[in-house]
């Protein structure tokens, strides 16, 4: 009664949905969940006929499941008692609709089939026990595998899995085939299910495949989601194994599976396959999850990637998760763009992209796209030791154009040096083992920047924007100079700097690598810090302020 209510209630939604001229009241009744936009999309009558079928599997599914047990032959014992209780909670779970995060699905998923395939190992009559433990063992394996699979859904684990990992996931899934396989023959060899139920739970993987087909060729249209919602077979074979759990075991015939199904076992693969000259799917195959491939910002080198895996890394560049193309249809087209360049003819993907494929033919003409990352990078590290010597050999002219414009005054703790300051920044003086970072902050926020600007431990000195260089010559005396005439200088300030550690250096001001010595002569102190300025001309003083005149 029940199933046909529905069926009654889904023709109703399928007229109104006709009348109405949008697919959402038949969509709510038989998908059991809002339609998305593409649905809106999609033409009227072809979704309602998929979801006519829809109601019509619906309603087959529901007559399976609300059948009451099959009548008692045999008292059953409590471990069939309890099978069968959680074999219907798992029928109930997978019907009602689920708004939960998928962590937490999992969980309860988990906890309805794994105590209830424990319970399987223990009701199994005609299977040894190496058989039963080997059946539990396999089983345990897809559930810990999805477990694992749903707690690292958001992480960045699952961008970058390595191969041991997707090794095991293959194998976790080869375990779970297995698994199932063994639990039909157990149900063979117990005897108490009839054929109907064990060729239902045999339907299970073809039903699978046809998912999977149906989401290759439609390409996540809406047929894909009413092919999903028709996959039922695994609830009512549940429904069914728990409904046949009263009957007395016995040793059932061999079972035989009919010519129809075997020859649609033989003719599904082929038509994902093809014939021979269409491409085959290998890599991913409409797969939405990047278990096989990696985000490069740039496509790598060719000559960085192992020959037997540029087509890989080929695939990887230019698939896009927005458009679902087979990989050999990647591969296909470039090939056939290789073989345009080879042509001379005009091609628009990268020939960064199509070394991957045919280094041979786009080494002719960019020689540079097949040598490796290491050979570039001693490429560039030549080109920057060359530029870096020719700054050298300049700073070396410049500084031996420049004078000590104090000759009288002589020390030997002094040094010159040209500076330019091409982008109007001051060179500066600090003591070595201080953290001037707060000094220099203090500079920077003065509203107003003078020629001279100290701050504790940092003097920042700054001279005007200029094409030429400046020459610097920094003397560190004893004493406080005699004064100098101002005569022939633009400016002439002082301020007072501090080192702790007794060490003042100027920073490295030429190209060149002139080194200046440590202008604190007299150890850990204050120091008084005297600068002459002139268009191109620097002459600094550092002296013991304790000593100043």
């Amino acid at each position: 009664m029940a199933a046909s209510a529905y069926l009654v209630i889904t023709l109703g939604s399928i007229i109104l949905s006709l009348v109405m001229g949008t697919a959402t009241p038949a969509w709510l009744v038989t998908m059991w969940y809002p339609p998305s936009e593409i649905t809106g999309k999609s033409p009227l009558v072809p979704v309602l006929g998929g979801l006519l079928l829809l109601g019509l599997v619906n309603s087959w599914m529901l007559w399976q499941v609300l059948r009451g047990p099959a009548p008692t032959a045999v008292p059953m014992s409590r471990a069939a008692r309890w099978l069968r209780l959680l074999l219907y909670a798992d029928v109930v779970w997978l019907l009602i609709p689920s708004l939960l995060p998928g962590l937490v699905e999992t969980v309860i998923g988990l906890a309805l089939w794994v105590p209830a395939l424990v319970l399987f190992t223990m009701v199994f009559t005609g299977s040894g026990w190496p058989f039963r433990l080997a059946l539990l063992l396999l089983g345990l394996m897809e559930p810990v595998r999805s477990l694992v699979y749903d707690l690292a859904d958001d992480s960045v684990f699952r961008l970058f899995m390595s191969p041991a990992y997707q090794v095991t996931v293959m194998a976790a899934g080869v375990a779970s085939f297995v698994a199932i396989v063994m639990l039909l023959l157990a149900q063979r060899r117990d005897g108490r299910w009839s054929r109907m139920t064990l060729l239902i739970g045999l339907g299970i993987f073809a039903s699978a495949f046809l998912v999977e087909l149906v989401d290759g060729l439609t390409r996540g249209s809406t047929i894909e989601s009413i092919a999903e919602a028709m996959d039922v077979l695994y609830i009512v074979w549940l429904a069914r194994t728990a409904h046949e759990l009263n009957r007395e075991p016995k040793q059932n015939a061999p079972l035989r599976v009919p010519t129809a199904v075997a020859a649609a076992a033989t003719v599904l693969p082929l038509m994902v396959i093809g014939a021979e000259g269409r491409p085959h799917l290998t890599y991913t195959w409409q797969s939405d999850e990047p278990t096989e491939c990696w985000t490069w910002w740039k496509p790598p080198r060719v000559a960085d990637v192992p020959a037997n895996k540029r087509d890989w890394a080929y695939v990887c560049s230019v698939s896009k998760p927005s458009r679902h193309v087979s990989d050999q249809e990647l591969l296909g087209k470039g090939w056939n763009a290789c073989a345009r360049f080879a042509a001379g003819e005009p091609v628009r993907a990268r020939p960064a992209l199509l070394a991957l494929l045919c280094p041979e033919v786009i080494g002719r003409k960019y020689p540079d796209l097949l040598l490796s990352s290491a050979q570039i990078a001693q490429q560039e590290a030549e080109k920057e030791n060359i530029q870096r010597e020719r700054l050298r050999r300049e700073a070396r002219k410049e500084d031996a154009l420049c004078r000590d414009p104090w000759p009288a005054l002589r020390t030997r703790f002094q040094a010159t040096a040209s500076y330019y300051d091409w982008d109007t920044q001051p060179y500066g003086i600090y003591d070595a083992e201080a953290d001037t970072e707060e000094d220099a902050e203090k500079i920077w926020d003065a509203k107003q920047v003078d020629t001279l600007a100290t701050s504790g431990q940092l003097a920042l000195i700054y001279t005007p924007s200029q094409d030429w260089a400046t020459c610097v010559t920094a003397k560190a005396l004893n004493s406080a100079p005699p004064p100098l005439r101002r005569k022939g200088w633009d400016e002439v300030v002082e301020a007072d700097i501090i080192s702790e550690s007794g060490r003042l250096v100027m920073e490295t001001l030429s190209a060149s690598k002139v080194r200046f010595p440590n202008l604190a002569r007299n150890g850990p102190g204050r120091y008084r810090l005297r600068l002459y300025t002139r268009p191109g001309v620097d002459l600094v003083l550092i002296y013991p302020a304790r000593r100043a005149a």
